[in-house]
């Protein structure tokens, strides 16, 4: 059998470049290698991971700016004061805890606490003691909201008098562990080591058996020490945001250096939910805060979105940029300065996997938000429901808005959608469900219910027989309204369920909230994108799309001709050429990108007609678009589908220049090499 040489020299390429980033990765700059362990202490492990994966010091620089801007307590003020008062931490650590350590003090034990936890409210030194170990003894006061307790001891010994001090663990080391052995007196004569303890300090006594300053020494002492041990370690986790560094990777390659740190936190939900047939994602964002700039009289933001699907393995599925002004009045601004911000959108998809990230900047504030979200969209076949929608309450849509596709509203009625699940007491919660493929039956039901922590029911509402809520093709609409006065501030969980009449569950649906104790404005002020009504022709190029990235062409054609048959869009009509071009349909796809390149001279039709000609072995005419593109601008791939055609036109002599050209370009082209030796042979 003859080898491919062609492909083994891809293979090997392919091999070698992922040795190669294997190396970078794991290659990491001294100076980038410095910094993880100076920030080790407060530095979450998603941060970690995303900083690691990173091969560009542009990008790291990049995260290092996001990473220290994200704890900044006031990030409206010049310094960054946590930044300031970490230094400080450090700088102290090297000064006090390096004495004996192989390291600097910083990045010693007692340095790494220093570092989580800041200075004690009290540091004893034993250090001249003749009964034990140099040690000191730490008093701190607990972070109660992130699971410490309000007030704990550590104790850090130096082993045998030399070397670095290290952490005692009271309970699983004995302390035996910090008292000196006496060589001089028996066994019998000498005095206990907690008893040694306590002559030199009852405090240190009581925390070598625990550390937890309300215990005495219990049974359980060691295991609460061991857990509060864990706690601290595991203390940046809960402390320290990283929602950002989730969305780095994202986002990184969309925004400006200028203001790339000033990032913001936001809530975000997606939900699938049905239109005419079609599952639309229907999603809102909820930005901590909005910045504004005053022009004259009106109150002005200027947005860019970006969106983008991807599928499992990280190919580009479907992606989207647009604009987005806001401009408000002095009476509106006034209004909504005190509410949350939401942007709303819906979105087509077509059945499968993907990851959905959405990026939103303020050009205005220079700042930004990023968040991402898995979503599953099963096959249309079957009976199934929807995620069940929990909104602050509804309303009726505008008369001008009624016939056309609006976020989370539903033949004529608003839901008041929120990204958090929070609700306030004396509100009005509705629960909101779609089904599709159901069937009615006698005595089958809709049913709706909130249920407590324990599991028990704390509100029902009347069943809905099914068929008063079943519309053609199967498809389902439900909802329900509870008053939460009365309900105690808890977390709960709303449940719907399709019932048989013996009370069996067919489906089921189910969403947790909370009730919160006092009540705050809880819905936003949001900006709602209105669109046409499906089928329009965006929405079905949309769908075209993602069909044509996926491997579905066969499925996109129908969906573009659709489209064109009710708006005639270029963009459309050049997707559309492409699909027929992938499922060899040449002459068809010359048509389509013939059309829209003579209209506009739009380069990607010119490749596309070139390309389709080339296919159908049209040298001659394939080389007359590629020339006129390359009048236009210089790109690797058009040279060298023209070098390609004057080379089957007997032409060598005119193609080596141009695959010399692309060479100079891209020099790791081994195909390219290959077909330039050729063409020098037979010039």
């Amino acid at each position: 059998m003859k080898k491919n040489k062609g492909a083994a020299v891809i293979v090997s390429v392919m091999l070698a470049a992922g040795l190669s980033g294997a190396a970078v990765k794991n290659d990491l700059p001294a100076v980038y290698k410095e910094w993880l362990e100076t920030v080790d202490p407060i530095l979450t492990s998603t941060e970690r991971d995303v900083f690691l994966s990173l091969t560009k010091d542009e990008d790291r620089e990049k995260f290092i700016k996001f990473f220290w801007k994200q704890h900044d307590p006031f990030p409206d003020t010049p310094e960054n004061e946590f930044y300031r008062e970490y230094m400080n931490r450090i700088l102290f650590a090297d000064r006090n805890f390096s004495v004996g350590a192989h390291k600097k003090g910083h990045l010693t034990e007692r340095g790494q606490f220093y570092l989580m936890l800041g200075p004690p409210l009290e540091r004893e030194r034993y250090v001249t003691q003749s009964d034990i170990w140099p040690l000191e003894l730490w008093f701190y006061k607990g972070e109660t909201a992130y699971g410490l307790p309000a007030y704990f001891y550590l104790i850090f010994y130096q082993p045998d008098g030399i070397g670095d001090f290290r952490l005692f663990y009271p309970g699983v080391e004995g302390a035996e562990k910090l008292v000196i052995p006496s060589v001089y007196a028996e066994a019998r004569q000498m005095t206990l080591p907690a008893d040694t303890l306590r002559k030199i300090s009852a405090e240190l006594a009581s925390a070598s058996k625990s550390y937890v300053a309300s215990e005495g020494g219990g049974g359980l002492s060691s295991l609460s020490s061991v857990a509060l041990i864990a706690g601290i370690k595991d203390l940046k986790e809960k402390k320290f945001s990283d929602a950002y560094a989730r969305s780095f990777l994202s986002f990184k390659d969309f925004v400006e250096t200028d203001y790339s740190d000033n990032f913001l936190a936001s809530a975000f939900k997606a939900r699938l939910l049905r239109s005419s047939g079609q599952t639309f994602l229907h999603w809102t964002l909820e930005p901590e805060r909005i910045s504004f700039a005053r022009r004259g009289d009106l109150y002005v933001a200027q947005f860019e979105l970006f969106l983008r699907l991807e599928d499992p393995s990280g190919n580009l599925v479907y992606q989207s940029q647009e604009e987005i002004p806001i401009r408000l009045n002095e009476e509106q601004y006034k209004s909504h300065e005190r509410r949350r911000f939401a942007l709303q959108d819906t979105l087509p998809v077509i059945p499968g996997k993907f990851k959905l990230s959405v990026l939103l900047k303020n050009k205005t504030g220079r700042d930004f938000t990023s968040v991402e979200n898995t979503v599953a969209i099963a096959e249309e076949t079957g009976p199934r429901l929807s995620h069940l929608l929990l909104s602050h309450g509804q309303g009726p849509v505008a008369e001008a808005e009624r016939a056309r596709l609006k976020p989370f509203a539903f033949n004529g009625v608003q839901l008041a959608f929120g990204a958090r699940p929070e609700f306030t007491p004396g509100e009005t919660l509705v629960c909101f469900l779609q089904g599709a493929g159901l069937e009615a039956a006698a005595g089958r039901t809709v049913t709706f219910g909130l249920y407590g922590p324990d599991g028990n029911s704390v509100a029902a509402a009347d069943p809905k027989p099914l068929e008063d809520v079943l519309g053609p093709g199967g498809e389902m609409e439900a909802s329900a309204r509870f008053d939460l006065s009365g309900v105690k501030p808890e977390y709960y969980e709303a449940r719907a369920a399709v019932q048989e009449a013996d009370g069996r569950i067919l489906l089921s649906a189910a969403e947790p909230f909370v009730l919160l104790a006092q009540a705050a404005p809880m819905i936003p002020w949001t900006l709602a994108r209105v669109r046409d009504a499906f089928p329009n022709a965006e929405a079905l190029t949309i769908l075209a799309t993602q069909r044509f990235t996926t491997g579905g062409s066969d499925r996109a054609v129908p969906l573009l001709e659709r489209a064109l048959s009710l708006k005639d869009d270029p963009a459309a009509r050049l997707l559309l050429a492409k699909t027929l071009y992938s499922l060899n349909r040449y002459e068809e796809s010359i048509a389509a990108a013939k059309a829209v390149y003579e209209t506009g001279g739009n380069r990607e039709a010119g490749k596309v007609l070139a390309l389709g000609l080339t296919a159908l072995k049209d040298w001659s005419g394939a080389l007359v678009y590629l020339e006129q593109l390359l009048e236009g601008a210089i790109e690797v791939e058009v040279l060298n589908l023209a070098a390609e055609c004057l080379l089957q036109l007997g032409r060598p002599g005119e193609a080596v220049p141009l695959l010399e050209r692309s060479l100079g370009l891209v020099p790791t082209q081994p195909a390219v090499q290959a077909l330039l030796e050729r063409a020098r042979k037979k010039s």
